[in-house]
């Protein structure tokens, strides 16, 4: 697999917000060139935190991220990789932590939600979804750890699905990562909440993203809609104030948890 390669390095930040609740930290977002990962990006930095972020195909995007970030005041560190490989990951943690001198806060947002009926879903498939939406969130959370646990302090955030908590017809092999990843958060947190880091998950529903708009724009998508007491579907920015509020101090007596950001469609 190819070798993470920088398209934009950290450069001084303008002047920027000196308060706020991620004010001084540092956070790592995977998958952050657009859709969510992009509105959690630029929410941190508008909360006072410079940005580390990875891309996997979109070069452009992942640019015009990045310079958001900076016109907000905060520093922006941008890195190629394929978060089901290791090594890369490893090579974005190391360079995040010397650009920055630590990392304060990760959210696992990359995935993909491909559509094939359950037995249709070949073996390479599901070992494709598994290792894309849960694998990668285990890799990158093992190679951050070490960093949290020497400053005593971190918050890690998984991305996972309503449909993680409910199953859905044509996509159990996401739906069963979207599961996991909520387990993941539970297990990191029992292990070293009583050394000061936190892991917890969000779980929105349909989000108005270019993966969600192929919800949204069909038959599935009215009747989706039907089902929920809020009336629409969320904007990515309303669930990026889910996570930030899990980066945050705010959250200090959150650990395990899965928040909900689904306009009602699950009321556990």
């Amino acid at each position: 697999m190819a070798t993470p390669t920088a398209i934009s390095d950290p450069r001084p930040a303008r002047t920027g917000p000196s308060s706020g609740p991620l004010a001084g930290r540092v956070v790592l977002v995977t998958g952050a060139a657009k859709g969510l990962g992009r509105s959690v990006a630029l929410a941190a930095a508008a909360a006072g935190a410079d940005v580390a972020f990875t891309f996997h195909t979109s070069d452009e995007r992942a640019e015009k991220t990045s310079t958001e970030i900076q016109a907000l005041g905060r520093r922006s560190l941008v890195r190629r990789c394929d978060v089901r490989d290791r090594e890369q990951i490893a090579r974005v943690v190391a360079a995040t932590h010397e650009a920055f001198g630590r990392i304060d806060g990760l959210v696992n947002n990359a995935g993909i939600m491909p559509e094939n009926a359950f037995l249709e879903i070949t073996e390479e498939q599901w070992d494709t979804v598994i290792r894309t939406d849960l694998t990668s969130m285990f890799l990158t959370s093992q190679a951050v750890l070490p960093i949290m646990l020497e400053q005593g302090s971190g918050s890690i955030v998984n991305v996972a699905s309503r449909l993680g908590q409910v199953g859905w017809p044509g996509v159990a092999h996401y739906a069963a990562a979207k599961a996991g990843v909520m387990a993941l958060a539970k297990s990191i947190s029992r292990e070293f909440g009583q050394r000061g880091v936190r892991a917890n998950a969000v779980a929105p529903g349909v989000i108005n993203t270019d993966m969600g708009r192929t919800v949204m724009d069909g038959e599935v998508g009215r009747k989706r809609m039907a089902e929920l007491p809020l009336g629409r579907f969320a904007e990515p920015e309303e669930v990026a104030d889910a996570v930030i509020f899990l980066l945050s101090d705010a959250s200090a007596l959150f650990l395990g948890q899965t928040l909900g950001p689904n306009s009602g469609g699950l009321m556990p």
